[in-house]
């Protein structure tokens, strides 16, 4: 465990039987310290999201680092050992210190603590309080699920006013997952979806097996994952480009980069990273997957719009969801709608993300939030009178 302690604080609360630290880690040497108690922390914890395997962390705590960032990690420990860590990035913006997730830059991971024992709600609330003592002013949760264990102890925290106030429409988007582990076999659950998804499958399958040599799986080396993330990411920005979407991840090489490095640093045989389908050789269909204890995230996917008569998208899920089901985990499509989310999943759940205030300046983060709301109106506003004034 390392040394550099910036605070220790002993609470007078009901949870004083807690011993809460923030560890500052200004080098990755540092941050690196960690490793043995947080792999221990993982293996102790059977449910927790891959965003926050000491791996994928590392590989985000470096490049934040690197970008000029204070990586700080909360830590509880009860009367004999760690049972909670949250690690964050503090990056300037202004006046106010935000702390957020460590992640790829995509800025879609789920956001949260590694906690011992996801039963015992304490340590919740534990966590809470724990990042409430970083040195920052606010601290930014995405994707946070509702109803879960750390929304409601989080409930306890001071909140954005402004984003709190927000029509639900706004700010709660729909998850999608299918529940593999519940299924004795793969046909089970098949056999659970709509007919005319298992045998547009089957079609598909054939269909594009004629175009020439297919070939279905994970990249097995770093080589061969940097090759297809070079065409994932290449394929993805020309498809938001050629919609006018705004992906700021998308238009710079650093969240490719990122996967790059975190394939160098993790075992593609029992921990596969990126999956793909090809024809003759040439990406047709990719995606950067996130597997866990419980669960394989799909985190970000593309396919050759070429290629999209044959489905190769819904080829790809159904190799993935079935490699899941094999290996014991349940398959998680993550927040926001998809038609063909929709189609595959037997689960659907709702999240938000959150804006803790931690102190009293952090309270100006509701100027910039009440701006990009007016901001959404206006964009909005302007949106339906253009339509109108087109029809009439």
């Amino acid at each position: 465990m390392p040394t550099s302690v910036l605070a220790m604080y002993e609470s007078s609360s009901p949870l004083a039987d807690f011993r809460y630290a923030v560890h500052a880690c200004k080098r990755i040497d540092a941050f690196r310290a960690f490793e043995p108690s947080w792999r221990a922390l993982c293996a102790a914890a059977e449910a927790h999201s891959p965003f926050i395997d000491f791996a994928y962390c590392e590989a985000a705590a470096a490049e934040a680092l690197a970008s000029g960032a204070t990586i700080e990690v909360a830590t509880v420990h009860d009367a004999h050992e760690l049972v909670a860590l949250w690690p964050v990035a503090i990056v300037r913006k202004g006046v106010l210190r935000s702390a957020q997730t460590l992640g790829c830059g995509c800025g879609e991971e789920y956001g949260g603590p590694l906690i011992a024992d996801t039963r015992r709600t304490e340590l919740y609330d534990a966590a809470r309080e724990a990042i409430r003592r970083i040195h920052a002013d606010v601290l930014h949760i995405p994707m946070l699920e509702n109803g879960g264990s750390l929304q409601r102890a989080l409930d306890a925290a001071p909140q954005s006013w402004v984003q709190t106030s927000l029509p639900a429409r706004w700010r709660v988007m729909p998850g999608y997952a299918i529940g593999l582990r519940a299924y004795a076999s793969w046909n089970d659950y098949l056999a659970t979806r709509p007919s005319t998804l298992r045998s547009a499958l089957r079609a598909s399958g054939r269909r594009l097996r004629r175009e020439g040599d297919v070939r279905i799986g994970w990249c097995e080396s770093a080589e061969d994952t940097e090759r297809v993330l070079t065409w994932l990411f290449a394929n993805k920005r020309q498809w938001a480009l050629k919609r006018g979407i705004d992906s700021r991840y998308l238009m710079d090489e650093r969240v490719r980069d990122f996967f790059i490095d975190l394939a160098r640093r993790v075992d593609l045989h029992s921990t596969p990273l990126v999956a793909r389908i090809e024809v003759d050789g040439r990406p047709v269909a990719a995606s950067v997957n996130l597997v866990g204890a419980r669960a394989v995230e799909y985190l970000i996917t593309t396919y050759d719009e070429a290629f999209g008569v044959f489905s190769v998208g819904n080829l790809l899920v159904e190799y993935i969801a079935q490699w899941a089901h094999a290996h014991g985990r349940d398959f998680d499509f993550r927040p926001l709608h998809g038609d063909y989310k929709a189609r595959w999943a037997d689960r659907e759940t709702r999240h938000e993300s959150r804006i803790i205030v931690l102190n009293a300046r952090g309270r100006s983060i509701e100027l910039p939030l009440s701006w990009a709301q007016v901001k959404r109106v206006y964009r909005k506003a302007a949106a339906v009178a253009a339509a109108r004034l087109k029809s009439a």
